[in-house]
């Protein structure tokens, strides 16, 4: 007797079944990985921003630049807007800007958990959440 050779009805399914539940899994975690990714990059940029500007204060004594005009145009990194540098604000207003100077980034999609990073020539992170600076 000739027997057929090939996938039973249950098997297709159990496979279907099997990848299904790696696609759910898969789908659910990216987001987080992603926006992990995209901190990361803006992390980066911020730290690469500030240490210019100390080769400046080791330079000249300020983070101050002898140009009058607008502190330049903002920057991108994956998923961030990078802003110019700041005057950092403390509890009695505006610190001079030899004393201290903040770069900051913004999330172009909103991430209630980590709306902004900032970073401080101080060596201040904002937010100090460690999850917000992988």
């Amino acid at each position: 007797m000739h027997r057929l050779r090939g996938f039973t009805l249950v098997e297709l399914m159990a496979v279907l079944v099997i990848a299904a539940v790696l696609a759910f899994v898969a789908t659910s975690t990216w987001p987080a990985y992603w926006k992990r990714t995209h901190r990361a990059a803006a992390g980066a940029a911020l730290v690469a921003t500030l240490s210019q500007l100390e080769l400046r204060h080791a330079r000249t004594g300020t983070y101050a630049t002898d140009d009058s005009r607008s502190p330049g145009p903002m920057t991108r990194a994956d998923g961030y807007t990078i802003f110019p540098p700041q005057v950092c604000i403390g509890v009695n207003g505006s610190l001079p800007v030899s004393q201290c100077v903040q770069v900051m980034a913004v999330p172009h999609t909103p991430d209630p958990d980590c709306p902004f990073l900032a970073l401080r020539s101080t060596g201040e992170r904002i937010p100090d959440d460690p999850a917000c600076w992988p």
